[in-house]
C-alpha cells in the first residue's frame, strides 16, 4: 500500500473506532451542521502525479471526490477552504506565477484561503494580482503593514459566509516564519504577528459583524496549532485547520479540532460542526481525512471533473510549448537527495568557472526529476523559485560560519561538523584556509538572508551575475547528451558532501 494511503487508512480506522461515521449536513429546529472541506499546500499540482503503481491527486479528481461527498461548487451548503501555498510547484503553475492555479481554484469554488509563505515567492505585486484574479478572498489576520498596522492590499483578516443558515467567520493565519523563509525583498514592509494576538484582535470584530461561528485556516503546522488550542478554546473556536508541513493530522486539544490535510490535492479533510443556533454553542466537531489516490492499473474510481480537465489541459499545452524541449534522459529518475543536490551546485561551477566554491540551501530543491525524458519543465519543477546566482567573496572562516549556521549543498569542497566548528576540505585534499579569500556562488535567496544565511552580512557588495539559477543545470544536462544507454543518473556524484 502507498505510504499516504496507509497513513490515511490508519487515521480513518482511528476515527471510526472513536465514534460513528460523520453524518451529512442536517437541519433541526436549532442544531445545524456546518460542513467544511479543506485542503492545503496545493502548490500548483493541477495534474495527477503517477508514482510507482499509484496515481495521486489532481484537481479534477479532487473535485470529483468532493462531489461524491455532497460538495457543489455552485452551492452554499458547505465551505471549500485552503490553508495556502497555492501555486509554487510544477512548471504548469510556477512558470505562470500562479495564474493557472488561481483559475483552477476559482473553477473549483473555493470560498477562502490563508496566505502561505510560498504565495509570496513571486513578490507582493504578483500576490496582489493573483488575489485580484481570485473569486475568493485571501486571508492573513496576523499580517499587517509594518508602518501603519493596516492590513495589506492582498489579504483581509477574515470573511463571513453563510452555511446552512449559520453565519461563519473564516479567519486566516500565515506562518510567522515567513520572513526567514521567503526572499526578504518579497516581505519588505510587512509585519508577521503572533497568532494569539491576531485572534484576540479580530475574532471579537467578526462576532460584532454577525458571525455566529468562527473557524481558523492557518498556514502553520498542526503542532504549532496544538499550542494555540487553549487560545482557540478561550475564544470558542472549534476548528484550527493547518498545513505548511504537508502532514496528515486529526486530533483534539482542549476541545478544539486540529486537522492537517496533507498536500498537493492528494488528500483532503471533511469537518462537520454541529452548531446550536439557539444557544450559540458547538454541539460536536468531527473530522475525516480522505485520500485522493488509486492503483493506476485498477482504473480511476471517480470520473474526473470535465471542466477542470479542460482548463488544466489548456495550461498544459502552454507550458509544453514553452518548456517541453527534451534536454536529457534518466532511467531511474533522480530523487531529492545528494545526487540531485550535487548536480545543481556542480552545474553552477561548470557554468561559472571564475568561482571556487558553490553553496545552496536544500529547501530550494522542491521535486525529484522523474524517470524518462527530461524536459525544461522538469528542471523548473525542481527549482521553481526565481533566484539568480550571486558571487560573493568570503574568507574560509566566513564560509564555515555559514555552514555552521545553516548547512547546505556544496561544490568544490566537502565539510562536516565537529562540535562547535566546521572542518572543510577542498577537492585537492587541502583544508579550507580560514584566512584565505574564496569566490563563492550562492543563490540570491540565501544571499539576502533567507534561511538565516550570513552572506550579505559578510559581503554586502556581492555580484549578482544575472544568471537564473536553473539555467546552468539545463545547460549541463544538455551538454551530457544523455540517453537510455547513457542515463543521467550514471553521471552524477551521490556523495553526501556536507554533514552538520
Amino acid at each position: 500500500m502507498h505510504r499516504i494511503a496507509m497513513i490515511l487508512a490508519i487515521a480513518l480506522v482511528i476515527i471510526t473506532a472513536c465514534g460513528p461515521p460523520i453524518p451529512g449536513p442536517t437541519t433541526t429546529d436549532t442544531v445545524r451542521t456546518v460542513t467544511i472541506f479543506y485542503t492545503s499546500d496545493e502548490e500548483g499540482y493541477l495534474e495527477p502525479v503517477r508514482t510507482g503503481s499509484d496515481t495521486l491527486g489532481g484537481a479534477a479528481n479532487l473535485l470529483a471526490a468532493l462531489r461524491q461527498r455532497g460538495y457543489d461548487p455552485d452551492g452554499d451548503d458547505a465551505l471549500l477552504l485552503s490553508g495556502g501555498d497555492m501555486w509554487t510547484g510544477p512548471a504548469i503553475s510556477s512558470w505562470f506565477q500562479g495564474a493557472s492555479a488561481v483559475q483552477v481554484l476559482n473553477r473549483m469554488g473555493y470560498d477562502a484561503a490563508a496566505v502561505g509563505n510560498h504565495d509570496l515567492d513571486f513578490g507582493q505585486e504578483v500576490l496582489l494580482a493573483n488575489a485580484d484574479a481570485a473569486t475568493f478572498p485571501f486571508l492573513a489576520a496576523n499580517v499587517t503593514q509594518a508602518d501603519t498596522g493596516a492590513w495589506p492590499e492582498f489579504a483581509r483578516p477574515y470573511v463571513i459566509r453563510e452555511v446552512n443558515g449559520v453565519q461563519v467567520a473564516i479567519v486566516g493565519l500565515t506562518t510567522i516564519d515567513t520572513p526567514r523563509i521567503v526572499t526578504p525583498a518579497h516581505v519588505e514592509g510587512l509585519a508577521f504577528g503572533e497568532y494569539a494576538d491576531a485572534l484576540r484582535r479580530v475574532v471579537p470584530q467578526a462576532r460584532a459583524e454577525g458571525a455566529e461561528l468562527v473557524v481558523v485556516v492557518a498556514h502553520s503546522s498542526p503542532s504549532e496549532l496544538e499550542v494555540l488550542a487553549p487560545v482557540a478554546a478561550e475564544l470558542s473556536i472549534p476548528l484550527l485547520a493547518g498545513g505548511h508541513r504537508h502532514t496528515l493530522e486529526n486530533v483534539e486539544r482542549d476541545g478544539v479540532r486540529i486537522v492537517g490535510p496533507g498536500a498537493h490535492w492528494q488528500s483532503f479533510a471533511q469537518i462537520d460542526i454541529a452548531f446550536d443556533t439557539a444557544t450559540g454553542q458547538v454541539v460536536s466537531t468531527q473530522a475525516q481525512l480522505i485520500p485522493v489516490e488509486y492503483a493506476t492499473a485498477s482504473g480511476n474510481p471517480v470520473t474526473p471533473d470535465a471542466g477542470i480537465e479542460t482548463l488544466v489541459a489548456a495550461w498544459k499545452a502552454q507550458v509544453d510549448e514553452t518548456l517541453g524541449q527534451v534536454i536529457g534522459y534518466t532511467g531511474s529518475g533522480v530523487d531529492r537527495d545528494w545526487a540531485l543536490y550535487n548536480l545543481v551546485v556542480d552545474a553552477w561551477l561548470w557554468t561559472y568557472p571564475e568561482a571556487d566554491l558553490a553553496i545552496s540551501n536544500l529547501g530550494g530543491y522542491r521535486e525529484a526529476i522523474p524517470p524518462g525524458e527530461i524536459t525544461r519543465a522538469d528542471v523548473v519543477a525542481t527549482l521553481p523559485f526565481e533566484n539568480t546566482l550571486v558571487e560573493v567573496q568570503l574568507t574560509g572562516e566566513q564560509v564555515m560560519d555559514n555552514l555552521l549556521c545553516c548547512g547546505g549543498a556544496v561544490a568544490g569542497f566537502t565539510y562536516h561538523r565537529a562540535g562547535a566548528r566546521i572542518i572543510a576540505d577542498l577537492e585537492d585534499g587541502s583544508s579550507l584556509d580560514p584566512e584565505a579569500t574564496y569566490h563563492v556562488l550562492v543563490n540570491s535567496f540565501i544571499y539576502t538572508g533567507g534561511d538565516d544565511y550570513l552572506f550579505a552580512t559578510h559581503d554586502p557588495n556581492g555580484y549578482d551575475t544575472g544568471i537564473p539559477w536553473r539555467e546552468p543545470v539545463i545547460e549541463w544536462i544538455l551538454a551530457q547528451q544523455t540517453s537510455a544507454e547513457r542515463p543521467l543518473e550514471t553521471l552524477l556524484d551521490d556523495t553526501q558532501r556536507g554533514r552538520w
